[in-house]
């Protein structure tokens, strides 16, 4: 059983052996002082401090027709209950800022102003600022058509996205890769090889089992979307995975042979990114890697599609023209200097 800790509190072993703790609540993240010193109980009184007024507004009973009372509609509706448990992790988060910031207020006051007031105010992680913005312009739909409620055209739908595309999941450049698969870290390690020879995402990577590994290629059903993938094994992945002891059905495992947490791959990937000079680098940067190189190295957008799991032809063809884009001006400059000009 692993160790119990303050509400809102988790913690994780470091890369160094270090715990490591964080106050976790809704979209907040801190790091604060390890549980039991001084430090943390006047830190984490602080932070609980500025949660009370929250936490008590929210055990009241929501008023009807509030946005704590549509997101508590939404949360009991069939819709959500067939989300995936990751996808209802990331809602859980949207929600809970939500209703901490705007839970009181009726929908039909809601306004396109008051949506980008919100989009606003979560500025500087512009990912979770448009993804919450979209998830206010969910909300306001299911409302309008299952609530029967009488609200007008949804305020968040010309509410301009302020990031841009993958902005929070650059692909890893080739100098990371390199240092990263020179960490004294094997598992950590291993999660990367995963990640960057399958293009698969992370809630994937822990789910991968020996049992569904032949030596040639890897069968897995995708979490978040439930897709069925045959994965032909990468060589250089085949040769790692060769090396690696099967001492528990998954291939990924802590030190005690236990299956790895997706938050936790990102936790500690990310950390070590930031350690080694490239902040702000996350392990879906590894997928959209493997999307680039598979285009790059000619693969039909099709090919792309049954390699990443993806459903529609939009979701590779970023992959694909931008491997086109080089090919066409590499192409282009070949001519150029060859045509005999200065």
């Amino acid at each position: 059983m692993g160790r119990k800790y303050p509400e809102f509190i988790n913690g994780f072993r470091d890369r160094h052996g270090k715990m490591r703790f964080y106050f976790r609540r809704g979209l907040i993240s801190l790091a604060v002082p390890s549980p039991g010193t001084p430090e943390f109980s006047e830190a984490y009184g602080k932070l609980l401090a500025e949660c009370e007024p929250n936490r008590t507004r929210r055990i009241a009973a929501p008023g009807k027709g509030t946005m704590t009372w549509v997101i508590a509609q939404y949360m009991a509706s069939d819709r959500y209950q067939r989300l995936k448990p990751a996808t209802k992790e990331v809602y859980g988060r949207i929600f809970d800022w939500l209703r901490d910031k705007c839970g009181d207020y009726l929908l039909t006051t809601l306004r396109e102003q008051h949506v980008r007031h919100i989009r606003n105010e979560l500025k500087d992680r512009p990912s979770v600022a448009d993804y919450t913005v979209d998830k206010v312009g969910m909300l306001w739909g299911f409302a309008k058509e299952h609530l029967e409620m009488n609200l007008g055209p949804n305020p968040a739908a010309e509410v301009a996205s302020i990031h841009t595309e993958h902005e929070s999941h650059k692909a890893w450049p080739a100098e990371l890769c390199e240092k990263f698969e020179a960490l004294p870290h094997p598992r950590l390690v291993l999660a990367y090889d995963l990640m960057r020879y399958t293009g698969q995402r992370r809630s994937d990577i822990v789910q991968m089992t020996w049992k569904r590994f032949d030596g040639k290629a890897i069968e897995l059903v995708q979490e978040k979307t439930g897709t069925y993938v045959w994965l032909p094994c990468h060589p250089t992945l085949a040769k790692k995975l060769a090396r690696v002891e099967r001492t528990a059905p998954y291939i990924l495992t802590t030190e005690r042979g236990r299956p790895f947490k997706a938050g936790s791959v990102t936790q500690m990937m990310g950390l070590c990114c930031k350690e080694l000079g490239y902040p702000g680098y996350s392990p879906h940067g590894l997928r959209h890697l493997a999307g680039s190189e598979l285009a790059e190295a000619g693969c039909s957008m099709h090919e792309v599609m049954s390699i990443l799991g993806h459903l529609t032809e939009r979701e590779a063809a970023g992959y694909v023209k931008q491997a086109q884009r080089k090919r066409m001006a590499q192409s282009g400059m070949d001519k150029w200097a060859g045509h005999g000009g200065v």
